[in-house]
């Protein structure tokens, strides 16, 4: 009797081993990994058979395979061998449309449980889309208020810190579109011509490991676009892109690309822990033109560095964003070239029209924690007469704002693009460490506020400068004005009510 006991559980521990390790190799299905011959229909014959039979693995081998847009079935988790490649052909008839653009390398709609692993890539062959020599800068019209005109952001050879100037290309290279279940873990991709991952009205998703090589000169390369999307966990991850690393928001529909349904569906609930990030934009981006709410959202033992900007808050539409939290946050931001969205400011929070005809949403209750910034422009929170931007923390703070190498060129601008308030988008201004203008409830308990002792330009103020503000609170804190402007207050307050000041003016 002690025998069978025994036994069965073995058979049956067995079965259930072949039953889960179930897996596909598209190379039987005719797949060639030479790089040169299209593998689409053969990769997309193994995950549909995988599908068919109930689910399970399709394990791509070591080789290069050269396909157009794959579609990821319920059940299916397509896993990378160790050395194996998916090369994004440059042949666009090879991708699929949805909405009104191509999508990438992979678009997956309606599915559940669903997976891509495995330490291979996916090479989006980006600058093969691209025009070589060719840089966008800033038009004629934005240069009209900044203080350089003509000659901000000017390159004196090349093309400087780009972005060159695209041509046609697929857009999302990796797209989940209403799906439950989403796991992204361990696999990198390079170059990709657009964005790289769009999460769009997805529920439960863990993207952990993944690493985002993207080259700097290609615009909209964004890194992970979460988008409309709940129960999200981001680990362990390393981006470098030529736009924003981390996006988190509530659009229902973006500019026709692939992937959107105008669902109205809260995005709520999103951790992002031990994360590195480097941009050419935002390396963290909330909000935009957002028509679903966003919140509870929480960041930990982040790493931005070499960015355009840092932390990046954007309500331009009816999407409020309420209850984010940041903790353990290190930002170094500079000044760049070329026609990049951000101008070097380590964190922005604004609310500002940026559609007509809708009420916009507000920004409230955002805290950072354990905070230490090294910046080349101001922290600006900013809001108009039509939203607010209300009840914002900082507690133990770091915040050093140094000299830039592109100061005769760049500073002393900042930039709210995209919005719609006139003379409001990319402007001359002077830069504090911290400027609030139309916010509330503002708070700065335990830190320091510093300059570079380099620092000379006359546009660098004051530690704080505060404008149209109800309820600022400056605790434990030190800091002074600018040491080219060394006989302005710490504090400026222009019509600001319900105030606490004990700055230590060091």
């Amino acid at each position: 009797m002690k025998k069978a006991v025994i036994f069965i559980p073995a058979i049956m521990a067995f079965a259930c081993c072949r039953i889960a390790s179930a897996s596909f190799n598209p190379v039987d299905f005719g797949a060639k990994a030479d790089g040169r011959t299209l593998a689409t229909k053969a990769i997309q014959k193994a995950i549909d058979r995988c599908a068919s039979e109930g689910g399970g693995v399709v394990a791509l081998p070591k080789g290069d395979y050269l396909v157009g847009t794959l579609n990821l079935r319920s059940g299916v988790e397509f896993r990378f061998e160790r050395g194996a490649r998916l090369v994004a052909t440059t042949d666009l008839g090879q991708y699929q449309r949805h909405n009104s653009e191509l999508a990438g390398v992979f678009y997956t709609e309606e599915a559940h449980d669903v997976a891509i692993t495995g330490h291979g890539t996916i090479f989006g062959q980006g600058m093969e889309f691209m025009q070589a020599g060719r840089a966008k800068v800033v038009g004629a019209d934005d240069r009209k208020l900044l203080r350089q005109g003509n000659d901000f952001r000017r390159v004196t050879d090349g093309v400087g810190d780009g972005p060159l100037e695209p041509k046609e290309r697929f857009h999302q290279m990796v797209i989940f579109s209403n799906c439950t279940d989403v796991t992204l873990a361990d696999f990198a991709c390079v170059d990709a011509p657009y964005w790289t991952f769009l999460v769009v009205h997805c529920d439960r998703v863990r993207a952990t490991g993944l690493k985002i090589d993207n080259n700097l000169l290609i615009p909209n390369s964004d890194g992970l676009d979460v988008i409309s999307s709940s129960n999200v966990n981001i680990s362990d991850c390393c981006f470098s892109c030529g736009d924003d690393a981390i996006v988190l928001a509530g659009y229902d529909w973006h500019f026709g690309n692939p992937g959107f349904k105008r669902i109205r569906r809260p995005s709520t609930n999103i951790n992002v822990s031990n994360c590195i990030l480097r941009s050419r934009s935002s390396a963290i981006r909330i909000g935009g033109w957002d028509q679903n709410p966003m919140s509870n959202y929480m960041f930990n033992n982040i790493v931005i560095w070499d960015s355009n900007a840092g932390v990046n808050f954007n309500v331009r539409d009816s999407g409020g964003i309420e209850n984010v939290f940041f903790n353990n946050i290190r930002i170094e931001t500079r000044l760049h070239t070329g026609d990049w969205w951000g101008n070097g400011e380590p964190i922005r929070i604004s609310a500002m029209r940026g559609v007509p005809d809708s009420k916009l949403g507000i920004i409230r209750n955002i805290f950072f924690n354990n905070i230490s910034t090294v910046a080349e422009n101001a922290i600006v929170l900013l809001s108009t007469d039509e939203s607010a931007v209300e009840n914002v923390r900082f507690t133990n703070f770091d915040f050093l704002l140094r000299k830039s190498a592109m100061d005769d060129t760049a500073g002393g601008n900042i930039d709210m693009r995209p919005n719609t308030v006139p003379g409001r988008s990319f402007y001359a201004s002077d830069i504090p460490i911290v400027l609030v203008e139309g916010a509330s409830g503002v708070s700065f308990d335990g830190g320091t506020m510093s300059w570079d002792r380099a620092i000379d330009k006359p546009w660098y103020t004051n530690a704080v400068t505060a404008i149209n503000t109800r309820g600022l609170s400056i605790l434990n804190a030190e800091g002074t004005a600018s040491p080219s402007n060394p006989g302005l207050p710490a504090v400026e307050l222009r019509n600001c009510t319900e105030v606490t000041d004990n700055m230590n003016k060091r």
